[in-house]
Formats: structure tokens, C-alpha cells, sequence
């Protein structure tokens, strides 16, 4: 049996389409559906029932795959005992998460961890907390989301947001730019909307990334809770009253047992946990006093 068939099949049920696992291992449809085929062949059964919606696991195709699992789990094993401890770690490890915490790492710390892992890739894939990669070499960054299935939990650290607008804007006379997360089973961030929000003050805009947010407030949209690691690098922006901040959102790193032994997630993990105060913190001691708007 082909080691490689055993990966289409693996990437299909993780992605539920043939065309996006193709993509994922990096050949095309044509290959990835061959492989499949002749994956089903050997086995003498069918793995996937087909549909305009994409593929389901059969019966046969859930116990496959389950082994399968194993077998790449074993494979890990393999690579990480036969690879000299001074090359590091090897092999590819997708990080999933919102678009704005993945794109802070690759602007902070990102470039320094891979440069010392040169062995180590990263995939980065910017999803809704539903879209899980089941048991691979993934790692997932999360606010207020329950881990789901096997998976487990490391708190990595809270995140301060507060108020924040325009320099130049009247705060007053602003309405508000709120996030939105249909997904999110603890609505924290709504809860704190409607505490700092104050009656009369229209909501003028919804959005399911902080950085969208961001540049609406700096172009004057309205004000709006964003997290000050980012604020804080736009000179054109102020919060709208000091103090403590508005807001701590817990941030969380989810982990699969499946491969969460395997030395790329162990590095991987170590780099995300020792980093998140220089890139999810407000940089300064004094965080919590920053410029101000003025009253007109």
C-alpha cells in the first residue's frame, strides 16, 4: 500500500474536498483522484461517498482513516528518532486562526522562529473557529472557543483591548464599529459593547476581523474596541477615555493529541507561548495611559 494514496485520503476527510486536499499536498486534482482511486483499490472498498457537497467517510472510509491516522502518527515517531537532535525539528505544521493574530505573528516573531527551525514550515490558514483540521500536524489560536472533540486547551495569555478613534474625530459624536462572531459560543465581546455603549449611540458597522476594524476607525468610521497591540502602532489613533482597559479577552492555543508529540507541534508550541507577551501586549510598562482624546 502507497504511502501517498494514504495522504489523499487523509487530507480529503480533514478538508472534505478533493480538490482542496490536492491543494494541500501540493499536486494536482487528476493525481490527488488517481491516488484515491487506487487507494480504494487496494483496499477493495469505498472510503468517500461523493456529492455536489463534497466527501463523506463511509463506514469502511471512518475505520481507514483511523488507522491511517496511526500510521502517520508512527511515521512522525520515525522522523522525529532518526533526526539528528541539531537539525531541529522537520516537516510542515499548519497554524489556523483569525486573520489579524496570524498576521501579528508574521509581522513580530514569526520571521526569528523559523530562521532558528530551518527544517520547520509553516502553513497558515485563516479560518472560522468551525473549519478544523481533524488529527494533523495543526495548531489553532482562539478566542473564547470550547475546544472540539479530542482536542484540548493552552491558555497562552489575555489580550487588552479598549476604546479606541481617530485622532482628529470627536469621540462624542461618533457612532460605534462593533465585532461580529457568529461562531463564538461566549459572546464577550458583545456583552462589553453593550457596557461601554452609551444609549442613543448608533452601531454603523459590523466586521469579523480586528484588522477591518482597525482601519475603519482610523478612516473616521466610528470608534470601536480593538485590541492595543495593534492600536497602538497607529500614531493617528487615541483612546477615548484611560485607565485600565476596557476589555481582557483570553486567547487559547488548541492542540490535537493525535500529533501534539511530534517535535514541529512541540517547537511550534514553545515559540507561541514564550513570544505572546511581546506580540499580543501592549508594548511599555505603562500601557494603560495612553494619549487621549480631547474634547472638542
Amino acid at each position: 500500500m502507497d504511502w501517498d494514496n494514504l495522504k489523499v485520503a487523509l487530507a480529503i476527510s480533514r478538508l472534505g474536498s478533493l480538490t482542496q486536499a490536492a491543494q494541500a499536498l501540493g499536486i494536482d486534482q487528476s493525481t490527488a483522484g488517481r491516488r484515491l482511486t487506487a487507494l480504494e483499490g487496494d483496499l477493495g472498498t469505498i472510503l468517500f461517498v461523493r456529492s455536489k457537497t463534497g466527501f463523506a467517510l463511509t463506514d469502511a472510509g471512518e475505520a481507514a482513516i483511523n488507522q491511517a491516522i496511526e500510521v502517520e502518527r508512527r511515521i512522525d515517531r520515525l522522523r522525529d528518532a532518526v533526526t539528528p537532535s541539531e537539525t531541529g525539528p522537520v516537516g510542515t505544521v499548519r497554524l489556523l486562526g483569525n486573520h489579524w493574530t496570524l498576521d501579528r505573528l508574521a509581522r513580530t516573531t514569526m520571521g526569528p522562529f523559523l530562521a532558528a527551525n530551518p527544517r520547520l514550515d509553516l502553513r497558515i490558514v485563516t479560518l472560522t473557529p468551525r473549519g478544523r483540521i481533524r488529527g494533523d500536524a495543526s495548531l489553532s489560536i482562539w478566542f473564547e472557543v470550547e475546544p472540539r472533540e479530542s482536542e484540548f486547551a493552552i491558555k497562552l495569555g489575555d489580550v487588552p483591548y479598549a476604546v479606541y478613534c481617530a485622532e482628529d474625530a470627536d469621540p462624542q459624536s461618533l457612532g460605534w464599529i462593533s465585532f461580529y462572531d457568529e461562531d463564538s459560543n461566549r459572546p464577550i465581546v458583545t456583552r462589553a459593547h453593550k457596557r461601554l455603549r452609551a444609549r442613543g449611540e448608533p452601531l454603523r458597522m459590523t466586521a469579523t476581523d480586528a484588522g477591518i476594524m482597525l482601519s475603519a476607525v482610523r478612516h473616521g468610521i466610528g470608534k470601536a474596541l480593538l485590541p492595543m497591540c495593534l492600536a497602538e502602532e497607529h500614531p493617528d489613533l487615541v483612546r477615548v477615555k484611560e485607565g485600565e482597559p476596557d476589555l481582557m479577552r483570553a486567547l487559547h492555543l488548541h492542540a490535537h493529541p493525535d500529533t501534539v508529540e511530534a517535535a514541529r507541534i512541540q517547537a511550534t508550541i514553545r515559540w507561541l507561548r514564550e513570544t505572546f507577551h511581546s506580540v499580543f501586549l501592549p508594548k511599555g510598562e505603562d500601557h494603560c495611559t495612553p494619549r487621549i482624546a480631547e474634547a472638542p
